[in-house]
């Protein structure tokens, strides 16, 4: 599978499978508790792409895994 590939599915469904769900829900977007770092207030926001305003972290749904991973993106 490609990253084109990987990056059509939903980060906020990968999120789910994972039993992580936002604690504000926005409908388009929703605000988690960031699973990258230590996070007492939701500062992750989802959406197509993802954005953490805690440690300025931002990307696509391959960019997401490979940080969530410790991987190389």
């Amino acid at each position: 599978m490609d990253a084109k590939t990987i990056n059509k599915f939903p980060i906020r469904k990968y999120l789910a499978g994972r039993g992580i769900h936002p604690a504000k829900d926005r409908g388009y977007y929703g605000l988690y508790h960031s699973p990258l770092r230590e996070d007492r207030n939701p500062s992750m926001k989802v959406d197509k792409r993802f954005h953490c305003f805690a440690c300025q972290a931002d990307g696509d749904a391959v960019d997401f895994v490979s940080r969530l991973f410790g991987l190389p993106s």
